[in-house]
């Protein structure tokens, strides 16, 4: 079953009152509403999901929330649990995006507004995150914001007063044009946070103290990125890009998978049998391809820009 997330709140701003849909495999819906919708919870502009045993995450970045909540289910159906973590744990966390947890009780949250990584203690339920100490690998004497793990280059974002770390280390950014550009995805491999530097066109390596280990070739608009098989696959523009994971973190060398187009690709998930799910953001379809990446038939109605993906 394949979970999806949308983009939400329509050109005049207002929210769509959008949910998680589940689709079968072969894009058939399952569900249209897979969260429990609680009093007090705004379910718009959804971004990252994950889930861990029963607990199911799922990031809201509508600018009346900036929250991960916390879910308690399986298949198509979860029910609130906690705010696992809001912008009012830490003022980093605005329109978050993406997360991602390690094997030492963390969690890893990029935020686009402040264009930054915030690294939370997960409580021992997994149901509540708090910010943990800076990242030793930061100025110490900085001004930076709660749980701070990676910073941005540009300070002061959102108006709220921050030490800008130079590049490499700190993340790019850029707001020229209509859109900003900044923190996209994340993922922990083998010991080490890979970040998505968009702006910067790189995936970046951060050791667990938040030291920059290195970083790839600079590509095209990366956005997302999974770790499936040994390897390393990101997208954002037409093509997926692919590396085999550093047995040594450093810096590596992203390539296209040929045949493998995919336009404003967005998120990707994979199956047990090495199926790949990929979105295209503003296509508004999902496509399906086998382990040895030939589209497989997969027809489902989407009503709104898919963000991100969980296959369970």
């Amino acid at each position: 079953m394949l979970l999806v997330t949308f983009h939400g709140s329509g050109p005049d701003g207002r929210p769509l009152g959008n949910n998680v849909r589940a689709y079968d495999k072969d894009g058939r819906e399952v569900s249209r509403k897979v969260l429990e919708e609680p009093v007090g919870v705004q379910l718009d502009e959804l971004r990252g999901i994950y889930r861990i045993g029963k607990l199911l995450y799922v990031a809201v970045s509508n600018n009346t929330q900036n929250s991960v909540l916390c879910y308690e289910g399986s298949d198509a159906s979860y029910s609130f649990s906690s705010i696992f973590v809001s912008g009012k744990v830490s003022k980093g966390i605005v329109h978050p995006f993406d997360f991602a947890f390690d094997d030492q009780g963390f969690c890893y949250l990029s935020s686009q507004d402040t264009n930054l990584v915030t690294r939370l203690k997960v409580s021992s339920d997994g149901r509540g995150g708090t910010p943990a100490p800076i990242a030793p690998a930061l100025p110490a004497d900085g001004h930076l914001l709660p749980g701070t793990f990676v910073a941005s280059s540009v300070a002061n974002l959102c108006k709220l007063p921050t030490t800008a770390v130079p590049l490499p280390a700190g993340l790019d950014y850029s707001d020229d044009g209509k859109k900003k550009h900044s923190v996209r995805g994340v993922a922990w491999i083998n010991g080490a946070l890979y970040v998505v530097d968009q702006p910067a066109g790189r995936v970046k390596i951060y050791d667990p103290d938040g030291k920059l280990l290195g970083q790839s070739n600079k590509v095209e608009t990366p956005v997302h990125l999974l770790a499936h098989g040994g390897n390393l696959f990101v997208s954002g523009g037409n093509d997926v890009l692919t590396a085999p994971v550093p047995k040594r973190a450093g810096d590596f060398t992203l390539a296209e998978i040929p045949h493998l187009h995919v336009k404003n690709g967005g998120a990707m998930a994979f199956t047990d049998e090495g199926h790949l799910y990929i979105a295209s953001r503003t296509e508004n379809v999902i496509l399906k391809f086998d382990s040895d990446f030939h589209p497989v038939k997969f027809d489902c109605d989407l009503p709104d820009n898919p963000e991100f993906l969980l296959h369970v």
